[in-house]
């Protein structure tokens, strides 16, 4: 260390503090990075690795960005699931003494990206976990938006990885004691981040955000994750919104499996252009809409006063359409607010993010402007559209700013007196060096004599070659610099200006600057309000999105009712129905009355039955979204649960098989599922052996029909399976239409009561071109197969015996998870409270 350069001496001091993480160190217009951090980040990143000395004849390897372009290198590197620390000049380098103080001043990890989220539409999570026993209590927080949500979940690691792939949580922070079996379970979760922090109090500041929980893990999880994030971002959270308390009883409940399925939000071919209901339904003009209307998506209503009052407003747009388009005029000029908003709050807005702001603001007055016309848009009276504010900005900030706020020209003339005379002076002094300068080609009678500037040698004189004969000693000319085809001068009138001329843009520069952070300082006051605009702006676009979706022709409002009964009508896959596709998309209609549990759904691969469970499943979430749906007639139960198994894909990073993972997903719903859901499974059983498969799906199929009795749709090429409808109540049989003939079959994609008489997998294999040969045998060897097949015997005893009531096994779960050694006093009259809770809840 004693060897080393005072600048590296320095570099050393600030790394220590945070080895784990890549120092973009600032170096002038540079972030460098240096040693091994230097040498991870030129192959991460593309970047010529050079060196710089760094003391006593040795060279430390080096890399580094323009400052001004960092983000998307700081966005490859936190996609791969590094860490980095800002550091940057803590003074001014003209007014430092010696070597300029260098400090951290932000770590961005991947749970706290802002400005380098690349998705724009897409929210990215930090959440702390704490264990309290009976369950995970969970504190999760958007950074760049401040939303943050509270949850409370089952006592289990499937369920703890659930909920963090559903909602995208990036980084997990927990107690520096959690158990390494959590640990474990969770690392194999792809780009998560795990980080530790002990210290749970909670700022006195953050107290008004929490004051409506009640729960004392809630309260330690939020804890846990705002002293986390306030010693990665070195500043009071400023932004942070109320927390939200996850109530699963307001939506129906899609867990990751079901979204991931049926492409709600991604393609399961990640390089796919497939279309996802998000991609679909996504008519949105900002991006604040997008993510409003993707957690939509995600959390479909369950309140019926909540689907009928967003209802209302998505069909008084459908009908106006005059009121639609203004609208959507309107939100084309609003800016990402929920960003700008931690921009302010970090003070690291720029004179472009006020403009989009006071731009915002304009529009969104007009919105409301636009609203007050339409009867169901009479809450919109007591919208604050921040009227003081906008008169704020508009007086102050100038239409055309630059970048940054360290190159001028941000307020209007008029505002600061000083700055009026500081500009006043620069103006004056621009026209005085042009002057200067024709006065010059006069007394010389040099007409190619200029005037330039640089930062070197500041204000010079300019005389190319072939003028050089032309100069004389009593101009007072000297000369500072030669080059090629010209020599530059400098004379005493010339430097006694300079030193007025760039003092004053300097110190003008400077006020602007103070003056902008000011600005800053000011607008965050409004904060809370900004912010309780743009969740109105994005409420409005994104119902203005659905409205549009809605005013398409073939579709109609469903409607709710009570009882446990589905009729939709000549409906369509609305992904498929938009899509460029050679055949015409073929309607269908689904009736299940009261009675009716599980449709046994036979077929030919390629009919059809997995876009109509599809299509059913989409139907059902548009619905309860507020949505219109592609329907002659829809009238649906509203669900708690959707709950899906679908495709074939293995958990290759999990080591489990297509059929572990069908299985999973199949316990999932069974254990979760009430009268009110809907399960529809696809071919559950193909992933083993015949026997054991069909055994599988005959006594899930029994279960649901005896047990949970949600509405299932149960697809399969068991054709043994259909006889359970003429034994067991609530079981029917449909099937998807094929014609045939001499062997060749057409796919009608029609869906009917009734059961398939054979699967025509050798007539989609000889679609599919295989050689005669293969076809012929596979024929011959059916015949025999079909000759001893198994007849399904249905027993009732195993349901009816071994069935444990649901509550009764949480209950379980949760005393064999105690520890009589360890568990407080406290913490037992919890638990008491709870298991009461449970059984009440059970009666």
């Amino acid at each position: 260390m004693e060897k080393l350069t005072p600048m590296m001496k320095q570099y050393f001091d600030v790394k220590n503090n945070y080895p784990d993480a890549l120092l973009f160190y600032r170096l002038g217009d540079f972030y460098e990075l240096f040693y091994e951090d230097a040498k991870l980040v030129s192959l991460e990143c593309d970047l010529v690795l050079t060196s710089r000395g760094a003391g006593n004849d040795q060279k430390a390897p080096m890399c580094g960005v323009p400052h001004h372009a960092v983000t998307p290198y700081i966005q490859k590197l936190i996609g791969r699931g590094y860490k980095v620390a800002i550091v940057e000049q803590m003074e001014d380098p003209a007014l430092a003494k010696g070597i300029v103080k260098r400090d951290v001043i932000r770590i961005i990890t991947p749970g706290t990206v802002m400005d380098e989220n690349a998705d724009e539409k897409s929210e990215v999570y930090i959440a702390a976990v704490e264990d309290d026993i009976t369950g995970y209590a969970i504190a999760a927080c958007e950074m760049a938006s401040g939303k943050t949500v509270l949850r409370r979940i089952e006592h289990s690691r499937f369920e703890l990885i659930q909920y963090c792939l559903k909602n995208n949580i990036r980084e997990i922070v927990f107690h520096s004691q959690v158990k390494e079996r959590v640990l474990n379970r969770i690392r194999e979760i792809p780009n998560l981040m795990i980080s530790f922090c002990d210290e749970h109090k909670i700022d006195d500041y953050y107290i008004p955000l929490i004051e409506h929980v009640q729960r004392e893990s809630l309260l330690t999880a939020y804890g846990r994750l705002i002293n986390y994030l306030q010693s990665t971002q070195f500043k009071t959270l400023m932004h942070l919104q109320r927390a939200e308390i996850d109530d699963v009883q307001t939506y129906c409940e899609l867990d990751y499996s079901t979204i991931t399925n049926l492409e709600l939000l991604v393609p399961l071919r990640p390089n796919g252009k497939n279309l996802t209901l998000f991609s679909y339904l996504d008519r949105c003009k900002s991006a604040m809409g997008s993510r409003l209307l993707r957690s939509w998506i995600e959390k479909p209503l369950t309140q019926i006063t909540d689907i009928q009052y967003r209802q209302n407003q998505v069909k008084a747009l459908v009908e106006d359409f005059l009121l639609r388009d203004q609208l959507i005029q309107h939100c084309k000029g609003v800016y990402d607010l929920q960003r700008i908003c931690a921009k302010i709050a970090f003070r690291s807005a720029t004179p472009q993010d006020m403009i989009r702001l006071m731009r915002s603001l304009r529009q969104i007055a007009l919105i409301k402007n636009s609203l007050l016309t339409s009867p169901s848009f009479g809450w919109v009276e007591k919208i604050e559209t921040l009227g003081s504010l906008l008169s704020l900005l508009e007086n102050r900030l100038a239409e055309d700013v630059p970048a940054t706020a360290k190159e001028g020209g941000i307020f209007l003339d008029g505002y600061n007196e000083l700055l009026d005379h500081y500009r006043d002076v620069t103006t004056g002094g621009n026209r005085w060096l042009l002057e200067f300068e024709n006065k010059e080609k006069e007394r010389t009678g040099i007409k190619n004599l200029k005037v330039g500037f640089n930062r070197v040698f500041g204000y010079y004189i300019e005389i190319s070659k072939g003028s050089m004969g032309l100069v004389k000693d009593e101009f007072g000319y000297v000369r500072k610099q030669t080059l090629t085809n010209a020599e530059r001068y400098i004379c005493e009138e010339l430097k006694s200006k300079e030193d007025e001329l760039l003092h004053a843009k300097e110190r003008a520069i400077r006020l602007e600057e103070e003056l902008f952070n000011d600005l800053i300082i000011e607008v965050a006051e409004y904060l809370p309000k900004i912010q309780m605009l743009a969740s109105f702006s994005a409420n409005v676009d994104a119902l203005s999105s659905l409205a549009q979706v809605s005013s398409q022709s073939g579709f109609v409002l469903p409607t709710f009712k009570e009882e446990r009964s589905i009729h939709i009508e000549e409906s369509k896959h609305p992904l498929l129905a938009s899509s460029q596709l050679k055949h015409e998309v073929i309607s269908n209609s689904l009736e299940m009355k009261e009675q009716d549990i599980v449709f046994v759904l036979t077929g030919p691969n390629m009919g059809g039955k997995s876009t109509y469970m599809r299509q059913i499943a989409l139907t059902a979430i548009m619905a309860q979204m507020g949505c219109y749906v592609l329907a002659k007639r829809a009238v649906l139960p509203i669900f708690d649960r959707i709950f899906t198994r679908m495709g074939a894909s293995d958990d290759i990073l999990g080591g489990k098989s297509t059929f572990m993972v069908e299985m999973n997903e199949a316990n999932a719903a069974l254990q979760k599922a009430s009268e009110s859901s809907l399960i529809l499974f696809d071919e559950i059983g193909r992933g083993t052996s015949t026997y054991d498969g069909m055994a599988l799906a005959q006594a899930i199929i029994e279960y649901i029909a005896t047990i949970t009795k949600a509405k299932t749709i149960f697809s399969t090429h068991y054709h043994e399976l259909t006889a359970l409808a003429d034994s067991l109540p609530g079981v029917s049989n449909v099937f998807v239409q094929v014609f045939e003939k001499d062997e060749d079959i057409t796919f009608l994609y029609r869906v009917k009561r009734g059961k398939a008489d054979k699967s025509y997998g050798i007539n989609v294999a000889r679609l599919a071109h295989l050689p005669d040969a293969v076809i012929h045998r596979a024929k011959d060897l059916l015949k025999q197969l079909e000759s001893r097949r198994r007849v399904v015997q249905q027993s009732m005893d195993v349901v009816e015996i071994l069935h444990i009531p649901k509550h009764l096994e949480d209950i379980q779960k949760i005393l064999d998870a105690i520890s009589i050694d360890t568990i407080t006093p406290l913490q037992a009259l919890t638990l008491l409270d709870e298991l009461k809770e449970k059984s009440r809840g059970a009666k």
